[in-house]
């Protein structure tokens, strides 16, 4: 009898005891949120919440020469501000959270399909296309920890000065 009721109290304890336990598979991935400097090292993108979304806004632009006029949009616009990411979350086949979305190119104003995500070593993964992910392009941005100039500016070495 002692040990049906051992049993039984078990069997109703287990799923509390084990709610709080998550396998890697089923572990959350944590967003990519943050400062990060494009694969060229020429731009600081800030990647942050907008609503249930993710956004990335260019918030510093690596500039050849001091004086240098900030480079403009296919629109004539300033690039510096301008939101190139836009993304929702979503799974991949092993259960893990992606960004999926788009990202603007502000040279030219073509929009590609996108998915980000935070890789093993926590370094965002960009991977862009048009209609087939297979035949697109990744690219890895490293976090930014340096600080952007007045007016979006950035150090003329800024992709050294972070590593």
């Amino acid at each position: 009898m002692r040990t049906r009721l051992m049993i039984a109290s078990l069997l109703l304890l287990a799923p509390l005891l084990t709610a709080g336990a998550a396998t890697p598979s089923q572990a959350p991935s944590q967003p990519p949120i943050g400062r990060w400097i494009t694969a060229n090292g020429q731009a600081v993108v800030q990647i942050a919440p907008c609503g249930a979304r993710l956004c990335g806004q260019i918030v510093g632009i690596a500039l050849a020469h001091p004086g240098d006029a900030m480079p403009q949009n296919w629109q004539g616009q300033p690039q510096c501000g301008e939101t190139i990411i836009n993304t929702i979350p979503s799974s991949d086949a092993s259960g893990k959270t992606v960004w999926k979305g788009s990202v603007l190119d502000p040279r030219n104003g073509n929009v590609y399909q996108a998915h980000i995500k935070l890789n093993a070593a926590h370094d965002l993964e960009l991977h862009g296309y048009l209609v087939v992910p297979l035949l697109g392009q990744t690219q890895t941005w490293l976090p930014y920890s340096g600080r952007t100039l007045a007016d979006c500016h950035l150090a003329s070495n800024a992709a050294a000065a972070n590593g």
